[in-house]
């Protein structure tokens, strides 16, 4: 499943929130909350976990850098269900992280979604608006494939 779009949502007060019924399926099989690399909370399904954990796991452990990754991303890592309504509880230390109040936004972004809080992710956004043009020109290796896909339709 390709995970897009932005959708408000709230925490309730037992700390759950409820994912979007669109990505629910990708996620019946459990579901995992970690910390993102920005000031988010990053939501994995058990196939994308393992693909991120396995790239992490393959830096050499004597790398301080590698160390450092795999302890921001093992120790924020929380794997659950979702119940009957499709919500999770996020845990406190992720609420914290990602200074979570009661209104968040779920964001898709491909592989994975990650969850804001309404104010960061106002930044966020407007950010990634002003540098649009420059964002696309830094990304090679997407404009590599296109340009490749261009070609192969053409033919």
């Amino acid at each position: 499943m390709i995970f897009a779009g932005e959708y408000e949502h709230r925490i309730d007060p037992q700390s759950r929130i409820a994912i979007p019924a669109r990505f629910r399926i990708a996620f019946e099989h459990g579901i995992i909350l970690g910390r993102a690399y920005d000031k988010c909370v990053v939501v994995y399904t058990p196939k994308e976990w393992e693909r991120a954990a396995s790239d992490i796991s393959r830096e050499p452990s004597t790398s301080a850098r590698a160390r450092k990754l795999a302890r921001l991303t093992f120790s924020g890592a929380f794997t659950g269900k979702l119940d009957r309504s499709g919500r999770i509880v996020i845990p406190s230390q992720l609420r914290e992280y990602a200074e979570l109040g009661e209104d968040v936004i779920i964001v898709g972004t491909g592989r994975f979604i990650e969850i804001w809080s309404t104010n960061a992710w106002d930044l966020e956004r407007k950010s990634l608006i002003s540098q649009a043009s420059e964002i696309a020109e830094s990304a090679p290796k997407i404009n590599k494939l296109l340009t490749q896909t261009e070609v192969e339709t053409e033919e």
